[in-house]
């Protein structure tokens, strides 16, 4: 008998509690993260992990569908971190614009001629 067959269930068992680990302990840090990147590359990091726990999945039960939700896994996740990267940005600039406005209104001339 193989030891290889005897074996890769098991190391694959072992991995896949293994990858759940790290995506509880990334969603931790995403959830506690001080700013909006972190938290977008923590979700990042998630979608990452879910796919990668799925392709053992593909491995252990030798199903061949599921290679087709990691595929569509894999899209939603990077179009989640697209769209939130695009919020952020967003609201980026307008928190500038806003500080560029209050600037002006407070009347200090010496930032107007830094900004220039």
């Amino acid at each position: 008998m193989d030891p290889m067959k005897v074996l890769a269930p098991h190391v694959l068992t072992v991995a896949m509690v293994i990858l759940a680990a790290c995506a509880v302990a990334t969603l931790v840090r995403t959830l506690i993260g001080p700013r909006m990147s972190d938290r977008i590359v923590g979700v990042n990091m998630i979608g990452t992990q879910s796919v990668c726990l799925i392709a053992c999945l593909v491995l252990r039960l030798r199903e061949d569908w599921l290679v087709d939700i990691a595929i569509v896994y894999a899209m939603f996740s990077f179009l989640a971190v697209a769209v939130l990267t695009k919020m952020d940005i967003g609201v980026y600039r307008q928190w500038r614009e806003d500080q560029k406005k209050s600037r002006w209104r407070s009347g200090d001339t010496a930032k107007r001629r830094d900004e220039r």
